[in-house]
């Protein structure tokens, strides 16, 4: 029985500290009278009862003694834990009030208080001086200590008003001055700009100047400066324009027309309203050959047939790109190449499904692109799911994950674009997702019977290691979950509601992401309030488009193909080089190992064999383990690591030596049954030959400047009246030609 004994002597001393603390406040009332008046609040200074939650807290959260680099660590620092940030205050007034017999605070003599003499560093602190004994902090925790150190609870945090949100400055070294208002359920008001935390990554962007709570900034483009107060945090976006005043008076260049021949695009709108402000000028319209291999690519994976390139080009309608656009969202390839993109992003692993089961759920997935089912029926089916899983292609959303916490973990992050994990250990520092959020999702998935057949289950918990307790089933954010309810269908019907602006949020800026080179919020994975989308009018616009059309892709894909800012040249001006964020170019980026591995055998007319059984179409693979040594080297998507997609980067040292000496390329160069072998009978014109290489691998025919370098590099191989000394000569010419292609970062790339 001795801890609760322990527990009462604690209990005991405590009560007899606050016995005394009540005896001396008349005494201590002249401290109180001595608050400095600078910054002080207006309840210290009516000699009302500090608040701890409201008043105390803030204190520790501006002076970083909370910070995750110091006591708000996972396990504290100096024997001393604080919440992270202040997220629990209550466990935070036990650490300092009770914890260590009572002495971190000292009741009778608050100016000797540890807390305050380690913050003054008038004892020995691991974290420095955090602040003076003349400053308003100082003030409002003795003044705290001798009112008695309570916590009262007197009032709640309901609303913060942190001004300004976004401001453009004229030009660099221009400042702005931060203003924090908070409101309270008693129906008060404070400026609390003095308490609130300002921070921001990068400090020689934007200096912060405290005393005067102005924000400087340093460089040309747009940042972002971080204000917590409680568990209010807000982000303040500060830009200055990218380009001169001189080129700001000039024009922006933007194509003459959309694509489809209209003027005024959703998508065009917020863009060029950006690129105005930026002061960033337009690189101009792509030519049809670069659109149209761009547009083959995203849509179907493939690059466009020679007859078929031809014959757009030389289309005079005006809207050719729109009805392009069409045709290929009805294909076959189209469902194929988009499911895979989104396998990649579910997750989908034959290691966990069984080969079965993961060829059930791609099917299904195909299925679903094939027939534009809408998103938030899909969502809805694979979180409420019950059955064979090698069956029911759905039911394998519920099967993948390890466990219930990686599969609340998979639902959040694929169907609300939110990272919960960052609340598995502590409430989430960036956003408003707590631990009993996060393990009370698990909760709810933690009653399932997982394995090939999934059905509910009556047994079932997640313990949360806060309270050391089964955590209470809960929907993220909002509420916890009554005996009975079944958490599954509640957390489906939550989720894809269409008042639920992440759902819609997060499945468009994927779709802009794998179109665009990049997420208006970016990562796409990580929408919260303190990573602030580069165009937030557009995403909303755009996630109101989507729910008008039923939640459906093609309508999205559509009229982002359809706009401008898509259509646009990858070639950069000299100034809009730099800009990787605002699209005045398209962003050129990597392709799938799938997609590299078609290509290569599609236009050097050899199959590529991916496993034992010899299937060609890697796109088409259900099984993401099956053995391919092309498609490792390639450089396929590890669905383990939880990867969006598996662009071809710069390459391993592996992928370019198998480039320049494996068997990938040369075999095919070489082979009597490979597209060179017949071209090179069938054409006799050299120059015209060329073309058709490039045509096949670039989609374009050579520059002018490339051929000039051809013909001499022809002339320089050949005899003197241009013949070649023999057939073998100019295979081997040829071939060294079109391996260059192929491994030409124009050939492995979307640009």
């Amino acid at each position: 029985m001795r801890l609760p004994l322990e527990l009462e002597m604690r209990r005991l001393r405590w009560i007899l500290m606050s016995a005394i603390a009540v005896a001396a406040q008349g005494a201590m009332g002249r401290a109180a009278d001595a608050v400095s008046s600078e910054g002080k609040t207006a309840d210290a200074a009516n000699h009302q009862t500090i608040d701890f939650d409201t008043q105390v807290v803030p204190v520790l959260t501006r002076f970083g003694c909370n910070a995750g680099a110091c006591h708000g660590a996972a396990i504290g620092r100096g024997g001393f834990k604080l919440s992270l940030f202040g997220s629990r205050p209550a466990d935070d007034h036990v650490a300092i009030v009770q914890e260590l017999e009572g002495r971190r605070v000292n009741l009778y003599s608050p100016a000797q208080s540890v807390l305050l003499r380690k913050a003054t560093e008038s004892i020995e602190h691991g974290g420095g001086e955090r602040f003076d004994d003349t400053s308003s902090a100082y003030a409002v925790l003795r003044t705290w200590i001798a009112q008695g150190g309570q916590r009262l609870q007197r009032r709640r945090l309901t609303a913060l008003r942190v001004t300004p949100t976004n401001v453009l400055l004229q030009d660099v070294g221009d400042s702005v001055r931060v203003s924090v208002v908070a409101s309270f359920d008693d129906g008060s008001q404070q400026d609390v700009t003095s308490v609130t935390s300002l921070s921001c990554d990068d400090s020689e962007s934007v200096s912060i100047d405290r005393q005067a709570n102005r924000l400087t900034v340093h460089r040309r483009g747009e940042h972002l400066v971080i204000a917590r107060y409680l568990n209010r945090v807000h982000a303040i976006g500060l830009g200055v324009p990218l380009g001169t005043k001189e080129l700001g008076s000039k024009k922006i260049e933007t194509p003459s027309e959309s694509a489809d021949g209209n003027r005024g695009t959703l998508v065009d709108r917020f863009i060029d309203q950006k690129l105005r402000q930026l002061r960033l000028p337009a690189s101009p319209r792509a030519d049809d050959q670069e659109f149209a291999r761009r547009v083959w690519l995203d849509i179907t994976g493939r690059l466009p047939p020679v007859e078929q390139l031809d014959a757009f080009v030389s289309d005079r309608s005006i809207d050719k790109r729109s009805r392009l656009i069409d045709r290929l969202l009805e294909t076959d390839q189209y469902a194929a190449y988009w499911a895979l993109k989104w396998a990649n992003l579910l997750g989908i692993d034959s290691k966990s499904l069984q080969a079965e089961g993961s060829k059930a759920y791609h099917e299904w997935l195909i299925e679903a692109f094939r027939q534009d089912r809408p998103w938030n029926e899909s969502a809805l089916a694979m979180l409420t799911a019950n059955g064979d899983g090698y069956v029911d292609g759905s039911v394998n959303f519920l099967r993948s994950g390890n466990g219930p916490d990686a599969l609340a973990e998979l639902a959040t992050r694929v169907m609300m674009g939110v990272r919960l994990r960052c609340a598995n250990c502590h409430d989430h520092p960036l956003d408003r997702w707590t631990q009993d959020d996060y393990h009370g999702l698990a909760a709810i998935f933690a009653k399932l019977d997982r394995g090939r057949i999934v059905r509910t289950s009556q047994r079932g918990e997640v313990t949360h290691p806060l309270t050391g307790q089964p955590a209470v089933p809960r929907i993220p954010g909002t509420r916890d979950l009554d005996d009975g309810q079944d958490g599954r269908i509640e957390f489906a019907r939550w989720v894809t509601d269409p008042s639920n602006d992440y759902f819609a949020r997060a499945a468009v800026n994927r779709i802009w992401a794998q179109l665009m080179g990049r997420g208006l919020i970016d990562p796409v994975d990580d929408i919260r309030a303190t990573n602030p989308a580069s165009h937030s009018e557009l995403l909303d616009a755009l996630a109101h488009h989507f729910a008008e059309h039923q939640f459906r892709f093609r309508a999205v894909i559509r009229l982002i193909c359809q706009s401008d800012a898509y259509g646009r040249t990858s070639r950069t001006l000299p100034e809009n080089a730099s800009d990787s964020v605002y699209y005045s170019h398209f962003i050129t980026r990597g392709l799938e190992a799938e997609v590299v591995a078609n290509q290569i055998a599609d236009v050097t007319g050899v199959d590529l064999h991916h496993g034992t059984a010899g299937q060609f179409d890697a796109i088409g693979l259900t099984d993401n383990r099956i053995a391919s040594e092309t498609l490792d080297i390639l450089g396929r998507c590890d669905r383990e690591a939880a990867c969006e997609t598996a662009p071809l980067g710069s390459g391993s040292l592996a992928q370019v030596l198998h480039f320049l000496n494996g068997d990938l390329l040369n075999r095919r160069l070489d082979s009597d049954q490979g597209s060179l072998k017949k071209w090179l009978q069938r054409e006799r014109d050299d120059f015209k030959l060329i073309e058709t290489l490039y045509k096949h691998t670039l989609s374009r025919p050579p520059t002018e400047s490339e051929n000039a370098f051809w013909s001499n590099q022809v002339r320089s191989v050949t005899e003197a009246d241009g013949r070649w000394r023999d057939a073998e000569t100019r295979h081997a010419f040829f071939a060294d030609l079109f391996w260059a292609l192929l491994t030409s970062e124009t050939f492995l790339t979307n640009h």
